[in-house]
């Protein structure tokens, strides 16, 4: 199907899920616009998709100062005349050890959930006034539950998809589309380093290509791999007890480690 968009500001766009997004929707005739940190590596992405035959723009932009990059997309959509489909893709995972200390969780909270925040709503008025437009939050399974050692990660992505069903209920008859993708293990340089089973592990072209063909049909929820979601929906039904059981072994496996 063809999309319904005609730009597309992607954000976290230099590697990952954003580059493949962007690689996806390009090649479906969508200007995108790569906005990330790393200009040089967004520039030469955005290159090779003009030598493909496709639109793109690169965009120096830190999600982590949310207040300067609402201001930089604001004045971006305004120099392009609109934008009709924003995914706030950029995050991160926790490095710090401990990971529920003040710096591990500050630094997700401030690109995970506050920088997200900022890339959804900035256009959200421009939108509903066009009549026009789609947002989308790219999530986690993580998200769904408790888990042992992910305080500061699956806070902020739980908190983020609560944010996107409000949105659901309250952009309804504005013409603007709300879409949350939860998903599993993605083969990105965000996992590259992991020391934890990776089940299910898709590639960054697969996760786009399922993800933009649901974003097609305005899907409100896209969750993924399928194995997974089960798995993390039957863990989040479990009595409380049994996790903290589940969290024992892990903490006790990893200080073996």
């Amino acid at each position: 199907r063809v999309p319904p968009w005609t730009t597309a500001l992607i954000t976290g766009a230099s590697s990952g899920i954003g580059e493949a997004l962007a690689r996806n929707l390009a090649a479906r005739g969508v200007h995108v616009i790569l906005a990330a940190r790393r200009l040089n590596l967004l520039k030469t992405i955005a290159m090779e998709i003009q030598r493909s035959g496709g639109q793109a723009t690169a965009l120096r932009l830190d999600v982590a100062k949310a207040d300067l990059a609402a201001k930089t997309i604001a004045a971006l959509d305004k120099k392009l005349g609109g934008i009709d489909l924003v995914i706030a893709n950029a995050g991160v995972g926790i490095k710090e050890n401990p990971s529920y200390g003040w710096q591990a969780v500050k630094k997700v909270a401030d690109i995970n959930y506050t920088g997200a925040l900022a890339t959804i709503t900035t256009l959200l008025p421009a939108m509903v006034q066009r009549k026009q437009g789609h947002v989308v939050a790219i999530s986690s399974l993580a998200g769904f539950t408790a888990l042992p050692d992910a305080a500061g990660y699956s806070s902020p992505k739980a908190g983020l998809s609560r944010f996107m069903e409000c949105l659901s209920l309250d952009l309804q008859n504005t013409g603007v589309s709300v879409s949350t993708v939860h998903v599993g293990f993605v083969k990105t340089p965000m996992v590259a380093q992991s020391t934890i089973p990776l089940p299910f592990l898709i590639s960054a072209e697969a996760a786009a290509e399922y993800i933009v063909r649901r974003l097609i049909k305005k899907k409100r929820e896209i969750n993924f791999p399928k194995p997974m979601v089960v798995f993390v929906r039957l863990l989040s039904w479990l009595p409380f007890w049994v996790k903290k059981v589940v969290a024992r072994q892990y903490w006790k496996n990893k200080v073996r480690g």
